[in-house]
């Protein structure tokens, strides 16, 4: 599974990426993308890759099956 994230405002250049089990309402953050330095936190490494441009677009592919069942979210940001 590969999950899109894009947006459109030219002074943010971080995209990050979220999950929300249904076990734990509490959000992850599983990693992000700045400009196009992608960083997957440690314990997800296994789970996720994290690819793009943190100015423009990027995705989230799932590496491992059910046991990832959730809600997934992203955000931009402006980081300095």
């Amino acid at each position: 599974v590969i999950l899109k994230c894009s947006h459109t405002i030219s002074s943010y250049n971080t995209i990050l990426w979220y999950q929300q089990s249904i076990a734990d309402t509490n959000l992850k953050l599983i990693g992000f993308v700045f400009y196009k330095n992608p960083t997957v936190e440690d314990q997800f490494k296994e789970h996720f890759e994290i690819r793009g441009d943190g100015e423009i677009e990027s995705s989230l592919q799932l590496l491992s099956g059910p046991e990832n069942s959730a809600v997934y979210y992203c955000a931009a940001s402006k980081t300095q």
